[in-house]
C-alpha cells in the first residue's frame, strides 16, 4: 500500500512538471462557412475516393459500365426484350447485393418497387429506368446513391458502396 502511494505521487510529479511545455491550442469548433466548407470537403474526399474504388472494382472484372447521374455505374448483361421501364411503373425485379468488398449483404431477394419513388434507394430507382422487363444488370452504387450515412438499418452499414445484381421480372405499366 506504501508502494502505492510512492509511485502514484512519483508518477503524478512526472506528470505536472512535463505540462509546462504543453502549448495552448484553441480547439474551438469551426464556425458558420468554416464548418460548411469543412463538410464540403469531406463529402467531395469521400465522393472521389469511392469513385476510385468503383473504378478499380469494375476494372478488374473487365466491366465496361455506363456511368448515371449521380454517379451510378450500370453494366446490362442481359437485354430484355420487353416493356422499357418508365417513371411510376411497378416493377418486380429479383436482386442480390454485395458490399464492395466482396461480403454477400442480400441474396436472391424479390421485391415489386414504383420506379421513381426512390425505392429501395435511388441508384437502383434510377438504374431500374434504364431497363425493361427482362433485362439484367450489374449496378455498383457509391454509398450517397444507396443509403448514405445511415445504411438501411439492417445489414447495409454507414457509407457502403453497394453492387447489385439486379433482373427486371416485370414491368406494370403506369395506367393513364
Amino acid at each position: 500500500m506504501k508502494y502505492r502511494a510512492l509511485i502514484f505521487g512519483f508518477l503524478l510529479s512526472v506528470a505536472v512538471a512535463g505540462c509546462g511545455d504543453v502549448p495552448v491550442v484553441d480547439v474551438q469548433a469551426p464556425k458558420g462557412d468554416t464548418l460548411k466548407e469543412n463538410l464540403i470537403n469531406a463529402n467531395r474526399y469521400i465522393a472521389n475516393s469511392e469513385a476510385t474504388q468503383i473504378e478499380a472494382y469494375a476494372a478488374r472484372r473487365g466491366w465496361k459500365m455506363a456511368q448515371l447521374n449521380g454517379g451510378a455505374r450500370i453494366m446490362e448483361t442481359r437485354h430484355g426484350k420487353g416493356s422499357k421501364v418508365e417513371y411510376e411503373d411497378t416493377v418486380s425485379i429479383r436482386y442480390s447485393v454485395e458490399a464492395i468488398n466482396g461480403a454477400t449483404i442480400y441474396a436472391n431477394q424479390e421485391e415489386t418497387v414504383v420506379s421513381g419513388q426512390l425505392q429501395p434507394n435511388r441508384g437502383l430507382d434510377a438504374a431500374l429506368r434504364a431497363l425493361s422487363q427482362g433485362s439484367r444488370a450489374r449496378v455498383i452504387l457509391p454509398s450517397e446513391q444507396a443509403y448514405g450515412v445511415a445504411g438501411d438499418g439492417n445489414k447495409v452499414k454507414s457509407r457502403m458502396v453497394l453492387i447489385y445484381d439486379v433482373e427486371v421480372l416485370k414491368v406494370n405499366k403506369m395506367k393513364d
